[in-house]
């Protein structure tokens, strides 16, 4: 009998480096210079001195996680959550509101001063509750074969496995109040394995609430959850592979301190932290000093979020989404809220659309609130409307930068901007900038 021999495989070596840390950056990573290279390190402040376990090495930066502290910055703080190790929701919580605020600020300003020579005027932070901001909410669902018990929770930092939770410290309470019923609920469910995961809207007209499985809900676990709905209140909706079903209760909806009333399909895009949403629309109407005599675009207006709040001081607002289901909603908020000065227009802004008849309009006053890709491949076109003031509201400050190199190079130069904390704890940088014509 021949005999195969299979050589071991050596076991990985772990690279580390030792690092003192200089600086915070935007994302929660502490900054360090070592050999030359600079390094990002996760877990790490300013004034301390870590050993640090490589993940990542480029040829002009590296990756790194803190493991072992040599000295540690006497403001550090302990994270306030059980889950924060490994969950992958919040990057922060061992770091001080402030200097959190403080690191994303300077990372804005900083980034956008070297567009112009001409001073920006750096307005203060828009902030709000660091606990308890959140109004919506995605938990994964997966049965347990080993314990035999369904688990809810989100996905562990880089990876696919499960933190089973109890509590979101950044979820609002009223979303946590619902999570050990919703286990509860779950758990009896006939074949369990069939679960997804569950969305939670708190709306203003109350919970509204997504469950994904697969193949059918027998009759007795539609029955549970119409019970669990009606005691509980949600507004309950079901997606299977043929789509979404409303089980129980109406369309989920938010208010606005003007007055408005948006409606949206659960699976719509909404701010997810409503009282920084309604200050960050209050600081939009303000900087662009609307006249009743003034024409608005709303670019990437969605449902109508800044819509509808600019067309009751403006005279004349246009709305221009992508995605046509969105411009029926936005349409049908015009209506039910009485804003009869809007148009909306569905339009592939990916693509040019110099050729659309709102294109052709004059506009002089300009709100486009991009996704994270931002607006590059729509800026000349833009530009060629020659407004007196661009609004941009960013959820990523590379793509800002990038784009506001544009509109300074077409003419305008940025007026003001403002940091927006709207998801504290986290490693996003939202923000609101004006730029005005030369």
């Amino acid at each position: 009998m021949a005999l195969l021999y299979a050589p071991q495989k050596k076991p990985q070596t772990i690279h580390t480096i030792t690092a003192e840390i200089l600086d915070l950056d935007y994302q929660g990573l502490g900054v360090a210079k070592v050999n030359g290279k600079t390094w990002f390190i996760e877990n790490a402040l300013p004034g301390e001195k870590v050993i640090a376990r490589v993940t990542e090495e480029k040829r002009q930066y590296g990756l790194a996680v803190a493991q072992k502290w040599l000295q540690k910055n006497t403001q550090r703080l302990t994270p306030a959550c059980g889950y924060y190790k490994y969950c992958g929701g919040c990057q922060g919580q061992h770091i001080p509101l402030e200097m959190q605020c403080q690191a994303k600020q300077k990372a804005l300003f900083s980034r956008l001063s070297k567009l112009q020579r001409e001073p920006i005027e750096l307005m203060p932070i828009i902030s709000g509750a660091q606990w308890g901001y959140r109004r919506r909410i995605r938990l994964s669902l997966l049965w347990n074969a080993k314990n035999k018990c369904l688990d809810m929770g989100f996905r562990q930092k880089n990876s696919n496995q499960l933190v089973t939770i109890q509590q979101c410290l950044v979820a609002e309470p009223a979303l946590n109040n619902l999570l050990p019923k919703l286990t509860s609920l779950l758990s009896q469910f006939y074949q369990p394995k069939q679960l997804g995961h569950i969305e939670l809207v708190n709306a203003d007209n109350g919970i509204a609430m997504l469950l994904r499985y697969s193949r059918e809900l027998n009759a007795s676990d539609r029955q549970r959850l119409c019970h669990f709905a009606q005691v509980e209140g949600i507004h309950l909706f079901l997606q299977s592979d043929n789509g979404i079903e409303r089980f129980y209760g109406e369309e989920p909806a938010y208010q606005l301190n003007d007055g408005s009333r948006l409606q949206f399909d659960i699976r719509d895009f909404i701010q997810v932290n409503g009282p920084l949403n309604q200050q960050m629309i209050t600081t939009a109407l303000d900087w662009l000093e609307l006249q009743a005599s003034d024409r608005v675009l709303d670019l990437f207006c969605g449902m109508g979020n800044f819509t509808l709040p600019l067309s009751r001081l403006a005279g004349f607002v246009v709305g221009v989404e992508g995605v046509q289901e969105m411009v029926i909603k936005a349409e049908q908020n015009a209506i039910a809220n009485h804003c009869l000065n809007i148009q909306f227009y569905q339009t592939d802004l990916s693509a040019s659309f110099v050729d659309k008849p709102w294109a052709r309009e004059h506009f002089n006053k300009i709100l486009l609130d991009p996704p994270r890709s931002g607006a590059a491949f729509a800026l000349q076109a833009l530009c060629d409307l020659n407004a007196e003031k661009i609004l941009y509201v960013s959820c990523n400050p590379a793509t800002l930068v990038r784009d506001a190199e544009i509109l300074c190079n077409a003419g305008y130069r940025i007026q003001r901007t403002a940091m927006i904390d709207m998801f504290p704890h986290t490693a996003h940088l939202e923000s609101i900038t004006l730029f005005s014509k030369s």
